[in-house]
């Protein structure tokens, strides 16, 4: 049910490694990867930014700014987007440094309420 869309996020964003709808809680509830290798290492990244989810939500509705919609994190050989879905739901498109952040980050708005309705 997730998977078509996660595919489909990942094949059409260049340099996307691989997406996965997570839980706040840190648990998978589903992922794409082109390869074993970027799952296992897309996998532990995302695992460890849902904690880091939660603090930013969590800092968003002490500030009252309202909730958190998205988070994007460029590293040195990553960039991590990761859009919210619900308050206990996100998913994340981990793409290549030199891979199209830009389209994957639009391709994930675009997507988002697809995700939202297979989640109901």
């Amino acid at each position: 049910m997730f998977r078509p869309i996660l595919k489909n996020l990942v094949e059409q964003t260049p340099g996307a490694q691989s997406a996965i709808l997570m839980g706040c809680d840190g648990i998978a509830v589903d992922h794409f990867a082109v390869n074993s290798g970027a799952e296992e290492g897309g996998q532990s990244v995302v695992v460890e930014f849902a904690a880091v989810v939660t603090e930013v939500a969590h800092t968003a509705s002490l500030l009252n700014v309202g909730g958190l919609e998205e988070i994007a994190v460029k590293c040195e050989k990553l960039n991590i987007l990761l859009i919210m879905l619900t308050s206990e739901y996100f998913v994340a498109l981990l793409v290549d440094r030199d891979g199209n952040a830009a389209k994957g980050r639009y391709l994930l708005r675009r997507d988002a309420n697809l995700l939202r309705t297979a989640l109901d």
